[in-house]
């Protein structure tokens, strides 16, 4: 089968490889789409993690069951969290799937994941929907957090990013307004905006410095600050106003699918709005290097088998 191989910093081939059998607890499966992760990209460009689940967001059919697997069946339809997804077949554990409806298409299967992400970051903030939200960063990470927004019925959404283009998707998706942070101080906008109180939660989804002090100098008195982005640097930060405001900020780095799915089946949640280009597996490189070089054009793309 065909398999995309890492090797180092922007150095991803397709290889034949031997198919994989599953192990016991493990199922085989089929994959039908595997979607790039923010997190897969900055892998490709500086390294794989210690620990990486490159390749992680997929939907396909189950097509081999390993020793003892009893709750899953040939020819189930599942989206599966973990990684080697980029790829014909993979294996994974049971409890990395989760059953998907079977009038779910594919494509909005490959999506579950990212979505999961946004609930699970949601969840930790304790987001409710009377809370004025600000999303830093309109990327696939901020617009997933917008749609998990809009889900659970928050009204004001506020979103920065210095792409027109994805400014404008965030307007599609549902944003009450968005900003581009070259066009003037984000903090003074958004008191501006919340009459001086500044928002209840912010929402870091980009992984840079300035980012991340927006979002401290934008969060009323004791809100919240949820970092979602991926850090590579290291950042200062003048914590003055983060002790005197008692502001309350989490690191997010896990997943909640049933809450996802749950979003997309009767919220009406349609995360694959932001598909923007579907790649071959032999061709997936330009799909890594497409997300890195035109931004303007393309937020999320697709890897078919």
């Amino acid at each position: 089968m065909k398999k995309a191989v890492f090797y180092g910093i922007r150095d991803l081939r397709v290889e034949e490889v031997e198919s994989p059998r599953p192990g016991p607890g493990e199922v085989k499966v089929r994959v039908r789409y595997c979607g790039i992760c923010g997190s897969d990209l900055h892998e490709y460009l500086h390294g794989l993690f210690p620990v990486s689940p490159f390749g992680h967001e997929v939907s396909g059919e189950v097509v081999e069951l390993g020793q003892g697997v009893d709750d899953y069946g040939i020819g189930d339809r599942v989206a599966v969290f973990a990684k080697d997804g980029y790829a014909e077949y993979m294996t994974a554990s049971r409890e990395a799937l989760l059953r998907l409806p079977d009038d779910m298409s594919w494509e909005r299967g490959a999506v579950v994941e990212p979505l999961s992400g946004a609930a699970y970051a949601i969840g930790r903030g304790r987001v409710q929907p009377s809370d004025q939200v600000l999303v830093t960063g309109a990327g696939p990470v901020g617009l997933m957090v917008l749609i998990g927004l809009k889900a659970i019925g928050v009204e004001t959404v506020l979103v920065t990013d210095i792409s027109k283009t994805r400014r404008d998707k965030a307007l599609e998706l549902g944003a009450s307004e968005v900003l581009d942070p070259l066009e003037g101080r984000i903090p003074s906008r958004i008191k501006e905006y919340t009459l001086g109180r500044g928002v209840d939660v912010a929402v870091e989804a980009v992984g840079v410095e300035a980012s991340l002090k927006d979002c401290l100098a934008s969060t009323r008195y004791r809100g919240t600050v949820v970092v979602q982005g991926i850090f590579t640097d290291r950042v200062p930060i003048h914590m003055l106003g983060f002790v005197t405001r008692e502001i309350t900020m989490i690191g997010t780095n896990f997943i909640d699918p049933p809450r996802a799915l749950e979003w997309m089946t009767a919220r009406g949640a349609t995360p694959e709005a932001m598909v923007t280009g579907i790649f071959p597996l032999d061709d997936i490189a330009r799909g890594f290097e497409v997300l890195t070089t035109d931004k303007d054009r393309h937020i999320k793309i697709l890897m078919a088998p």
